[in-house]
């Protein structure tokens, strides 16, 4: 009953005894109440730890030491500044890259300017439209993997173990690349960094993401490459940046500019056409991938679904029948509201999930699907666990380098146990386009790759979807780690039922 009730007298009851003269507040100290629920409180930090662990023990087995990293993440995520990319340390496991069928050109010379060309035109076309995400930009690894400004002027073109790096729109600049196929040494070059590197021949598909490390120094270089593996035409990134609705963005109007330039002539080409590049050298700290993609018929499949039946496949991988929880998994989110029209366009963050077993049998899958749903909306929203670990990462007071060095693959092995738990042994990405695109194989390194301790290692699996047609590609090491395991995966994951 209210003091209201109780002094006007409720329905059916007598009055109780009147409530004495209300004395007005006197300035002083916030209330015990508000005390107790300030982010600073004791009362509520022990609240978000309590939620924190909670939320961590429903994805995995954890032991106590787990309230310790739920103690600390609550005390740190009130301090967080400003976002600050930590996902990627501009190290070779952070490239990625995109590819779609084409012919091969006739020549050389002029499909790779035309090709450095159309990218400047894109870079153009899009810088400004992707948050947090400056396209006219090289890396400066030197300066701890940051990004400069680029005035998006010279390029660099890769062949053999040259590398030639001039002005795209210097008159000579078809007779220097001809002349460098020839055999001839590549002028030096003392200008800034190329923000494009074009290979000029044939990559091997499974180290082709590092691409436009081809023109890096130890000061760093582009992030944006583009070159050919087999029967497809490649766009390479960095994940430092773009995320994968600009990088499919970035390709398919790559290959639309190329497209529409194949019967051009470029001034200064050479005369006839160059049938043959020499073989290219491997790329420094490259990591191989196995990989598998086909195309599918229509738009992609739903996720919650396949990631349902990814958690099933981990849990067999595991080998431990009796395990309450499969292997964890990420599926990245887009951030905002779904009638938000930034919300593709914003850097995603990776919900951490797994499904649940009990004497060996998954969950229903109406159970997963809610609490996945839920999942994703509070990581949408900024609320969810990795929202909230990756604020606290923020808020640490330690060096940016290091920070991003704890979430990469070079991170510390006293880090491993936690970072198996929230990395997990698989990512699950579907990249909606809204805008045309061809079908695309798009293949980044997983959180876990295989090694003589860990022999499971682990893999990624993209699904690029534009609303028309749609394609999934399997990357990984370990349990999908050739081509053939991979493409397992794949026909496991789309399997009905």
């Amino acid at each position: 009953m209210t003091a209201e009730s109780r002094s006007r007298g409720a329905p059916g009851l007598a009055p109780d005894r009147p409530e004495p003269p209300r004395v007005p507040a006197s300035p002083g100290p916030a209330p015990e109440r508000e005390r107790r629920d300030s982010p600073l409180s004791v009362t509520a930090w022990a609240r978000r730890t309590a939620e924190l662990h909670r939320e961590l023990a429903a994805i995995a087995e954890v032991d106590p030491r787990w309230w310790l990293v739920a103690g600390g993440v609550a005390a740190a995520e009130t301090w967080a500044r400003p976002d600050v990319y930590l996902a990627c340390d501009a190290e070779p496991d952070a490239d990625t890259f995109m590819g779609y069928r084409a012919a091969p050109p006739g020549d050389l010379v002029h499909d790779a300017i035309t090709r450095a060309r159309a990218a400047r035109t894109v870079l153009r076309e899009l810088d400004g439209q992707l948050p947090d995400q400056p396209l006219a930009v090289t890396i400066d690894q030197a300066a701890g993997a940051q990004v400069v400004p680029s005035a998006l002027d010279s390029a660099a073109f890769a062949v053999g173990d040259r590398c030639l790096i001039a002005r795209l729109d210097d008159p000579a600049l078809a007779a220097q690349l001809a002349a460098v196929l020839g055999g001839a040494t590549p002028r030096p070059w003392r200008g800034a960094a190329p923000f494009v590197c074009v290979t000029v021949g044939d990559e091997p598909l499974d180290t082709v993401r590092h691409g436009h490390r081809r023109a890096w120094t130890t000061r760093g270089g582009p992030w944006l490459g583009l070159s050919r593996a087999g029967d497809l035409a490649v766009v390479s990134t960095c994940h430092l940046a773009v995320d994968g609705y600009g990088h499919a963005r970035i390709a398919a109007r790559v290959a639309a500019l190329t497209a529409a330039s194949r019967t051009a002539v470029a001034p200064g080409a050479a005369a006839a056409p160059i049938a043959a590049a020499p073989p290219l050298s491997p790329v420094a700290g490259a990591v191989p991938l196995a990989i598998a993609w086909r195309a599918l018929p229509g738009p992609a499949p739903r996720v919650i679904p396949m990631a349902y039946t990814l958690g099933r496949i981990l849990h067999r991988i595991a080998g431990r029948p009796g395990a309450r929880f499969s292997p964890t998994f990420q599926i990245p989110v887009a951030r905002g509201a779904k009638d938000d029209p930034m919300r593709l366009r914003r850097r995603i963050v990776s919900l951490t999930a797994s499904v649940r077993f009990d004497g060996g049998a998954p969950e229903p899958f109406a159970a997963f699907e809610a609490r996945l749903r839920d999942a994703i909306r509070r990581e949408a929203a900024a609320h969810g666990l990795v929202s909230r670990l990756l604020a606290a990462a923020r808020a640490a007071p330690i060096p940016l380098a290091w920070k991003r060095r704890s979430i990469s693959a070079k991170r510390p092995r006293w880090f491993e146990s936690f970072a198996e738990v929230i990395g997990g042994r698989a990512l699950l990405s579907r990249i909606a386009v809204d805008a045309a695109l061809p079908a695309m194989c798009a293949a980044s390194s997983p959180a876990r790759m295989a090694t003589a301790e860990d022999p499971t290692g682990g893999c990624v699996i993209t699904l690029i979807d534009d609303g028309v047609r749609s394609a999934i590609t399997v990357a990984g090491s370990g349990f999908a780690g050739t081509p053939e395991r991979a493409a397992q995966v794949i026909d496991e994951l789309l399997a009905p039922g």
